[in-house]
């Protein structure tokens, strides 16, 4: 999807697992940590203090994108440049390639989690991961499929709020306790992307509601 370099050492980054590709640190990886998307008013919300960036695409880039928007509808999610996909490795073919999901990914595990998926069931799924519950709800606000470990069995919309079982409620992304406390929250690594580029980042990835994929 994307290849990130540093002007330090010349070196070249794989974004989603942090291992240098190319370069002089080649097989040399960095430390990850979660990231959480989130629309502006949720940002500063959660940081007063936040400066937001904006910029707009040129016009050519923009009528470029906007043609691909429609290629992309017109061939039901299959179209992709020729230059690019021609630099792409052998696809799974699963899933649609431009299908959007969250993938979930620890040392031993990789899990795919469609987003119609998501949808359907409410915006809510629960699920096992490395012997640990893990919920996944669509953000009301964003859009945007949020995981969190958290020690539940049932959750239920109340608005924008998202009610645990036991008293806990998600407000804006931030868990709080019955009595109002926020609460500390875990993440595991994860990544709101197409599977095209999750699958090919985890060749061996296991897709929830898939027979053996859920639930471990």
């Amino acid at each position: 999807m994307s290849l990130m370099g540093d002007h330090q050492t010349g070196s070249y980054w794989d974004h989603v697992t942090g291992e240098c590709l190319h370069g002089p640190l080649k097989g040399r990886r960095l430390e990850l940590e979660p990231l959480r998307h989130m629309q502006a008013e949720q940002a500063l919300a959660q940081f007063p203090d936040a400066r937001i960036g904006r910029s707009r695409l040129p016009l050519p880039f923009g009528l470029t994108a906007g043609l691909m928007k429609i290629l992309v509808r017109l061939t039901r999610g299959r179209f992709l440049p020729p230059g690019f996909a021609g630099s792409m490795g052998a696809e799974d073919p699963r899933r649609p390639r431009l299908e959007m999901g969250l993938g979930v990914w620890t040392d031993s595990v990789s899990r795919y989690y469609p987003l119609e998926v998501l949808k359907a069931g409410g915006g809510v799924l629960l699920d096992v991961i490395d012997n640990r519950k893990l919920l996944i709800y669509l953000d009301p606000v964003s859009g945007t499929p949020t995981p969190l470990f958290a020690d539940v069995q049932d959750a239920e919309w109340d608005g924008r709020d998202l009610r645990l079982d036991g008293g806990a409620v998600i407000r804006d992304g931030r868990l709080y306790s019955s009595a109002g406390d926020e609460l500390p929250t875990e993440r595991p690594l994860h990544l709101f992307a197409r599977w095209y580029g999750f699958s090919l980042t985890f060749p061996s990835c296991k897709i929830y509601g898939n027979a053996g994929a859920g639930s471990r």
